[in-house]
């Protein structure tokens, strides 16, 4: 699949790049933008022909899927006996459900299979509650 990560540091310029290393480039986004907002920065990652996923760049992370004709919001759930919210930056300051954060790890596994198969990965619970 033809996958790029699409984000925005400066509210103007958008920057896309095709997902060569994944890992690799999430760390280098994480490294540039860690002393430039009070909060974790997000970034899109794009499949033009399926949808987009956002990925939160924190050791607890929220993870996103939005299908390109919009049908299908779905957010990975996480503990749902979580309490309170945190703060993520994804071109503006979102505070999200604490249910809704997941390990790091586990959301860059289910992002590389969306990348790889353009399906959404069971290993978490996908939900389009809010909470």
């Amino acid at each position: 699949m033809n996958a790029y990560i699409k984000y925005c540091i400066d509210g103007f310029h958008n920057v896309e790049t095709p997902v060569v290393s994944l890992r690799e480039q999430l760390r280098t986004i994480k490294n540039e933008t860690t002393d430039l907002f009070t909060a974790p920065f997000g970034v899109d990652v794009v499949i033009d022909e399926t949808g987009r996923m956002s990925i939160g760049l924190d050791e607890n992370t929220v993870l996103c899927y939005k299908s390109t004709d919009l049908e299908t919001q779905l957010t990975a759930l996480g503990d749902l006996n979580a309490e309170g919210g945190a703060v993520f930056y994804f071109g503006d300051y979102s505070i999200l459900s604490k249910k809704y954060l997941i390990p790091y790890r586990l959301a860059l596994d289910v992002l590389e299979h969306w990348i790889e198969t353009g399906e959404l990965s069971g290993r978490v619970k996908w939900t389009d509650k809010i909470y």
